[in-house]
């Protein structure tokens, strides 16, 4: 029987930085069901002190009231909004400290909204209104800069920027233009594409992800076995994809798929014995103990949700597909005709994307419903068929520019994909509507899925 203990330690953490980040008595709940399934219990009260104590010293609690001061912001990434009538940024990091008449805080991450970028400085003195997350600035207030150590944060905005210019100067369909920029730099900055991917549940293509990185991942890793030793293959794919990282900048679910990738390559590299389900875990540990913070984002919850229902549930997904679309034996589709083989193909492709569609949306079905309040059904169709032909066009944006006839080939077989999903069928757009869920039962049902998917024999911790 396969073990994960590192998964296991790494949620024990989590639900100790949860607990700290949104005090509720629900997370009695997921720490019960994990020390039933477990005979490491010990460990893992450990980790559950631990990472209530991490966090405790590295977030300490933010009245979300409004609260006028005087502050020290970092930036760490610049991130254009488009709208209809301006062009503005969105200026992402943390205040470093926050003074106001009744509280002092630090280490909070924070946003500014500016029509323009100061010219100089990574780090200022601001006076504002800080309002749940975002620091709305005094009118007419100065940017008094104070040294910062190095950062990369307006190289990369920079170089974004001229990425972005050259797909917009080059591709004649906007919106193909738009689409071609979000996944070469990760920033969306077209709001209409952006609700036309996200009203079909298709939002999480634009935002770069495990799904990105995997393709990135197996096609420069392929790339390289052909000409290169094995250990010279793996140390130019990390040294590339650690130069992806840093352009891209931090994001939960682009560290999380990093991460992986990195520890994955390391293991084959010393020879030892892969358990992915130990990579999330330890994935996820680096991840929290660099920002405990992130477990309250949106963008982490979904990645890791996804990754996990993946790893438990796909398996039993596909042995429940196969009573629809039976697995046969090589020599069985050997005696069929052409086209029964190619119809055979077809329908094991269908089985192996309809479970690990079901296994994603499983998971991470009551997240979406808590925070959007609705899940469009079209999803389920459209993450079937749509992500491996925008698979595809990703693979063939870095060919095109190498090669001008395939890209302006694949920049037409992008628009038309592009064509689908602003315009799906309106008979059978239907949505799930929901009220504000409770927390208390949205923990709780996460709980549930993810026991009901842990007690599996290949993933349950024993001795």
């Amino acid at each position: 029987m396969q073990r994960s203990p590192v998964l296991f330690w790494a949620l024990f953490f989590l639900i100790g930085c949860g607990f700290v980040l949104h005090p509720h008595w629900v997370y009695v709940v997921p720490a019960l069901a994990l020390l039933l399934l477990t005979k490491r219990k010990i460990q893992g009260l450990v980790f559950l002190a631990v990472g209530v104590a991490y966090t405790l010293v590295r977030c300490p609690s933010v009245d979300l009231q409004e609260m006028e001061g005087r502050g020290v912001f970092q930036l760490e990434r610049i991130q254009p909004i488009a709208s209809p009538f301006q062009r503005s940024f969105a200026l992402k990091g943390k205040l470093l400290c926050f003074e106001s008449n009744k509280k002092y805080f630090h280490n909070v991450p924070c946003m500014i909204l500016q029509k323009k970028i100061p010219k100089t400085g990574t780090r200022w003195i601001l006076e504002g209104k800080f309002i749940c997350g975002i620091l709305k600035l005094k009118k007419g207030a100065t940017w008094q800069e104070v040294q910062a150590p190095f950062s990369l944060a307006r190289w990369r905005f920079q170089n974004k920027e001229r990425i972005r210019g050259y797909f917009h100067k080059k591709i004649t369909d906007k919106r193909t233009g738009h689409f071609f920029a979000s996944i070469a730099t990760g920033d969306i900055d077209d709001r209409l594409l952006a609700m036309e991917f996200r009203k079909i549940g298709l939002g999480h293509i634009l935002a770069i992800s495990g799904f990105h990185f995997a393709l990135i991942a197996a096609m420069l890793g392929g790339l390289f076995n052909l000409f290169l030793p094995q250990r010279w293959a793996y140390g130019i794919l990390l040294g590339c994809l650690g130069s992806y990282y840093l352009f891209l900048g931090f994001s939960p679910s682009v560290l999380r798929a990093f991460l992986m990738i990195v520890l994955f390559v390391l293991g084959r590299l010393l020879h030892r014995r892969i358990d992915v389900c130990n990579l999330l875990g330890a994935a996820l540990l680096i991840e929290l103990a660099l920002d405990p913070q992130v477990a309250m984002q949106i963008g982490f919850c979904l990645s890791f949700l996804a990754t996990l229902g993946i790893l438990v549930f796909y398996r039993p997904m596909h042995q429940m597909l196969e009573k629809l679309l039976r697995v046969r034996f090589f020599s069985e589709v050997k005696k069929m005709g052409r086209i029964d083989q190619h119809g055979y193909l077809l329908t094991s492709a269908i089985r192996k994307g309809a479970a690990l569609n079901l296994s994603v949306h499983l998971v991470t079905l009551p997240v979406v419903l808590y925070v959007f309040h609705s899940f469009p059904m079209l999803s389920l169709a459209y993450n079937l068929v749509i992500p491996p032909f925008l698979g595809i066009s990703m693979l063939l944006i870095p060919l095109g520019v190498l090669l001008p006839p395939l890209g302006a080939l694949n920049a037409k077989f992008t628009a038309f994909l592009l064509q689908m999903i602003a315009n799906p069928p309106e008979l059978l757009h239907y949505q799930i509507f929901v009220g504000n869920m409770p927390y208390w039962l949205l923990i709780s049902t996460v709980t549930l899925i993810g026991l009901f998917g842990l007690v599996n024999p290949v993933l349950k911790d024993g001795e």
